[in-house]
């Protein structure tokens, strides 16, 4: 095992007199492509879960196509390259949306966090450790498709969202993300949630589908979170750069966010040291 790995397991196991342990749930929303509206649903979700009380930290971690800033309408002045180069801290970049929804704004084109040199790395654990002390949920807000790096993520996290669309092509992208994740942990728990739906029956057609091609060649049951209604009101709030649950609280889709919010609260469960088990798996040696 590296130095690098050895530090970065002691930080996460409290040995370090800067990484307390705490308790939070560490989320991944992920899709197997791209433009299945995953921002959209990373923005609702965190919306959702504070107005429910949820002290919530939100990761950009797409640094291709980094953008929920934008989505939010917020103007970051630092980003995480910021911090990776030592010339600021974590706190010093947050930025503040609706409902007190921190969130950690990516750079567009910087090295993932997988590969990290050991200073940009101990930089990064440690803001985020204490951050995240006063958390109940980080949410990491990946890249689309099965990029190493994103699947090194998801592998870390507690647990996965996978979003999807009935569109044909999304499907598809959706079953190979299924099928690398299951190769990889069987058991690592995974949500199915179907965006932009246009009806109940179609949501419940493409459900349908994803299921059968994965427990016929995979054995794999897939638990389904839910389905977010095709609503005007979404495209209304992202070209006024706002999030639908804070915007239009009332809409069909910000309802179903509010919905989900509550699912998500009833069924994961609370971790002591959610972040640290998350840090430790994502610095481990072992490639996903």
């Amino acid at each position: 095992m590296s130095d690098q790995a050895s530090r970065l397991r002691s930080m996460a196991q409290g040995q370090h007199p800067e990484a307390p342990l705490f308790a939070a749930r560490v989320l991944a929303i992920t899709s197997g492509k791209g433009g299945v509206g995953k921002t959209n649903v990373v923005a609702g979700l965190a919306q959702a879960l504070a107005q429910q009380g949820q002290r919530v930290v939100v990761m950009d971690a797409d640094f291709g196509l980094a953008n929920l800033d934008i989505l939010l309408g917020l103007a970051p002045k630092y980003t995480l390259e910021h911090v990776l180069r030592g010339e600021k801290v974590l706190e010093e970049i947050l930025l503040e949306s609706a409902y007190g929804v921190r969130i950690i704004p990516a750079s567009s084109g910087i090295q993932e966090l997988t590969r990290l040199d050991t200073v940009s790395e101990l930089r990064l654990v440690q803001g985020l450790q204490r951050v995240a002390e006063t958390a109940d949920w980080l949410l990491i807000d990946t890249a689309a498709g099965i990029h190493d790096s994103v699947l090194k993520l998801l592998m870390a996290a507690q647990e996965v969202v996978l979003v999807t669309t009935p569109e044909p092509t999304s499907l598809v992208d959706a079953y190979a993300m299924v099928k690398v994740l299951h190769l990889r942990d069987a058991a690592k728990p995974l949500w199915l949630l179907v965006n932009n739906g246009q009806s109940l029956e179609e949501a419940q057609e493409t459900v349908e589908q994803l299921q059968a091609a994965t427990e016929r060649f995979l054995g794999k049951q897939i638990r389904v979170l839910g389905m977010i209604p095709a609503d005007p009101h979404v495209l209304q709030a992202v070209r006024q750069q706002k999030g639908v649950v804070d915007l239009f609280p009332r809409s069909p889709a910000a309802q179903t966010f509010q919905a989900l919010a509550g699912h998500l609260l009833g069924q994961v469960s609370l971790q002591p040291g959610g972040f640290a088990a998350f840090w430790r798996q994502l610095a481990s040696d072992d490639a996903p």
